[in-house]
């Protein structure tokens, strides 16, 4: 399993970025960390999705009582084309990718059929 900043190295810099520089710097920390669990990409729709497993796993009240929902997503100014999805926990689950470059949709293409 890959961490998402060795999976995608310049995308998990621009964003750990501009997390930082709007105060977020616990989210960029865990966005780096975080182990890449699936990687899609639809060519139709040129959308990507990275599915990523949080660092902090929930517990056995948060997982079995509460359960794990969608929570909040952030949309990024200097990447526009992405957005990170944090659950109701606020931990980071998937990086969302809306028309991404050239070199980003190759990736993206060539890893949705890799086994993770």
């Amino acid at each position: 399993m890959w961490s998402f900043a060795g999976a995608f190295p310049e995308l998990a810099f621009d964003l750990a970025w501009e997390l930082r520089a709007t105060g977020r710097a616990d989210l960029a920390r865990e966005l780096e960390g975080s182990t890449v669990k699936a990687v899609s990409y639809d060519p139709e729709t040129d959308a990507g999705l990275v599915a990523l497993e949080a660092q902090r796993v929930l517990n056995a009240v948060e997982r079995n009582v509460v359960g794990q929902k969608p929570g909040q997503v952030i949309a990024f100014g200097d990447a526009r084309y992405a957005s990170m999805q944090l659950d109701n926990f606020g931990r980071v689950v998937a990086v969302d990718l809306q028309a991404p470059p050239r070199e980003l949709r190759w990736k993206l293409m060539r890893l949705t059929n890799s086994r993770w």
